[in-house]
């Protein structure tokens, strides 16, 4: 396989799951249609084969029964009579003989003949064009030995008018099916999608219904799992968070107090910055638990943070 075909079919190739199961569906599903379809003709031809055979070597009999009854002044008259739409009568030994037929086929089938006009008639193919040999004929010798020539013609393949219109039909039905198919197959996925891009920084995202068919239940139930424990893991977070934030306030407060004796004011100065900056983070800390406080149960943090709004 080329480069350059590789190419082409990567920019064929579409790049939803939706478009690949389509398009994957469909062209199994219409070569087996079509496979089907090709059997079926094929296997009918066959039958239609070996009983227009038959039929045309119990035919030819008859009509050769025919002219062996009437006088032979009467015959010419009987040709028209006799004649189908495959096949016509002559009077004459138009064509050269062939000896030996070239398929099994056409072995069956003078065979046949032979057999349906019985001892007193021979039947040879012919051809009336020897050289390219496309029109073939079948030479029979009456009783009293007048010869009869058989001029078959090709068959004609007619295509009924609404065989196209139900294939087209049948592919249109084929294509709903299996658009209808993937869009319920690919469903899942795409509300599995919308769940994972609504889950927030709070983790309050509204579980998937767990139904369905089984592999679809399993994926919305380990969803569903996964953003409990990640809910679990951040509030135990949060939980340590708030605890932290809330025991250091009494040493921050400690300190705060001992550095108002300092007599450096400079040295004073320096560590009321400090203690308000390390005031600054614990109330971040505990503003950023009290966000976060309803993502789990009632926990050791909770407390903490409702000992935190106290004044």
């Amino acid at each position: 396989m080329s480069a350059r075909f590789r190419r082409m079919a990567a920019r064929l190739w579409p790049a939803s799951l939706f478009g690949r199961l389509a398009i994957i569906l469909f062209s199994g599903l219409v070569a087996a249609h079509v496979l089907a379809f090709v059997l079926i003709a094929l296997d009918r031809l066959a039958i239609e084969d070996e009983l227009g055979n038959k039929f045309a070597a119990v035919d030819v009999a008859d009509a050769v029964a025919i002219l062996d009854y009437v006088a032979p002044e009467e015959r010419p008259a009987w040709l028209d009579r006799i004649s189908r739409l495959n096949w016509r009568y002559a009077l004459g030994d138009e064509g050269e003989i062939e000896p030996q037929p070239s398929s099994r086929r056409l072995q069956r089938n003078i065979t046949r003949l032979r057999a349906a006009l019985g001892p007193d008639h021979d039947a040879n193919f012919v051809y009336f064009d020897p050289p390219a040999q496309l029109r073939r004929g079948i030479r029979i010798h009456l009783k009293d030995g007048s010869p009869l020539t058989l001029e078959i013609f090709p068959p004609r393949e007619i295509v009924s008018l609404w065989l196209p219109a139900a294939l087209a039909v049948q592919l249109c039905i084929i294509a709903f099916f299996v658009w209808v198919a993937v869009r319920l197959a690919t469903q899942p996925l795409a509300r599995l999608e919308r769940a994972a891009n609504g889950l927030g920084s709070d983790l309050r995202g509204e579980p998937l219904p767990e139904d369905g068919p089984q592999e679809v239940a399993r994926a919305a139930t380990a969803f569903n799992a996964m953003q409990r424990r990640i809910a679990e893991q951040v509030a135990e977070r949060i939980q340590i968070l708030a605890a932290i934030s809330h025991d250091l306030q009494t040493p921050i407060t400690r300190m705060r107090l001992r550095a108002d004796f300092l007599g450096d004011s400079d040295a004073k100065e320096k560590l009321q910055g400090d203690l308000q900056e390390m005031q600054t983070l614990v109330k971040q800390g505990l503003a950023l638990a009290r966000e976060y406080d309803d993502i789990a149960p009632p926990s050791a943090a909770h407390v903490a943070v409702e000992a935190s709004r106290e004044p």
